[in-house]
Parts: C-alpha cells; sequence; structure tokens
C-alpha cells in the first residue's frame, strides 16, 4: 500500500472538518493575509489548500504551513500527517520538486491539440484517477444548482500525483465538460512548468 500524498490529506481533512472548523479556517487564512477572503469565503478546505499550494505557500516537501493551520484549529492529527508526507516529500525528492519528473533529452512537449485528444478519450465518473500522457492525475468532480440559471452546474479540480500541480475548471454543464477542462488546463500548466 502506497504512503497517502498530500491531495488525499487534503481530501481527508477536506471531509471531516466539522463546520465550525472549516470556519475557523477560513477566517486564519484570511486574516493573517495567506489568501484574500473573497477567494475563500465559499471554498472547501481542500480548494483552499490548492489555492495556497498554486500561490507557491505550501511548495513540495514543505507542508509546515498546513501544520501550522491545522494546529491553529485543534486538529493536530492532520498536522502530525502533514508532517509525515512533508518529509516523505523530501526524502523522495531531496533536489529539487520536479526530481525525476523532467522531459528527457530529445522529447518534445504534447500540443494542444494532442492534450485535448488523450484528455477527452477518456469518460469521467464523479472523482477518480487516470494516467495521461504518463502522468497519474487524480480529479474530484461536484456540482451546484444555480438558481439564477435555473441548472446543474458542475466544477472539477484535478492534480497530478507526482508534482502536486493543480488546476480546476470553472462552471461546466456537465461533469464530463467540467473533467475535462480541468485536466486540460493542468496539463498545460504541466507543459509550462517544464514537466512534461
Amino acid at each position: 500500500m502506497s504512503e497517502p500524498s498530500r491531495h488525499d490529506l487534503f481530501l481527508e481533512i477536506s471531509q471531516a472538518l466539522e463546520d465550525e472548523e472549516v470556519r475557523d479556517l477560513r477566517n486564519y487564512v484570511g486574516g493573517r493575509k495567506l489568501l484574500p477572503t473573497g477567494r475563500i469565503q465559499h471554498a472547501n478546505p481542500h480548494q483552499i489548500f490548492n489555492k495556497l499550494q498554486n500561490d507557491g505557500k505550501m511548495k513540495p516537501g514543505d507542508l509546515s504551513l498546513l501544520a501550522e493551520l491545522m494546529r491553529k484549529i485543534g486538529r493536530t492529527e492532520y498536522a502530525e500527517e502533514a508532517e509525515r508526507i512533508a518529509a516523505n516529500e523530501r526524502k523522495d525528492n531531496p533536489n529539487s520538486s520536479q526530481s525525476g519528473t523532467e522531459i528527457p533529452a530529445g522529447s518534445t512537449s504534447p500540443t494542444d491539440a494532442e492534450i485535448r485528444e488523450k484528455v477527452r478519450s477518456i469518460n469521467y465518473s464523479d472523482t477518480g484517477e487516470v494516467t495521461i500522457l504518463g502522468r497519474r492525475i487524480r480529479y474530484n468532480t461536484s456540482m451546484r444548482f444555480e438558481f439564477n440559471l435555473f441548472q446543474m452546474i458542475f466544477y472539477c479540480e484535478a492534480w497530478d500525483v507526482g508534482t502536486g500541480t493543480s488546476d480546476n475548471s470553472g462552471k461546466r454543464e456537465s461533469r464530463q465538460g467540467a473533467a475535462e477542462h480541468a485536466i486540460e488546463h493542468l496539463f498545460k500548466r504541466l507543459r509550462g512548468d517544464g514537466v512534461i
């Protein structure tokens, strides 16, 4: 059985926190100006953690901010788990956050069309893991009823297991569309970072 990843922990925390703890987390993150309050007022913990990570505040091998946040809301078990996961990330990648993920010499990055073709060839469910272009990608879709539009709107968050990089979709009319959008944008981000 493999060790849990940071995203496994993000998801576990998001599912386990009580409403009051989530409120405290938002207040602490907003109060310390780690993220603008407007970006987190309706975000769940998983989304908050990904926003912090995408802003460079939780780099691979360093989850000290997450540990601090969990201690502030009284969830030391998650603080300790964050420290274990960070130690494993440092052990697995001692020199860089992308150790072992660079493009081999002579290979080229995939084009937008190649990414789109690979991503759209898969049927997506609520939550899962897929391998596309040799990368393990986890994703989580959610839906919300938009009263002003009088329809269901779907959202998706996708992250690369190897680097911890994540991206999400905006409003989409289908679960499939939300997953495709998030994963396509994730691959473009990975390409921009030189990972693929």
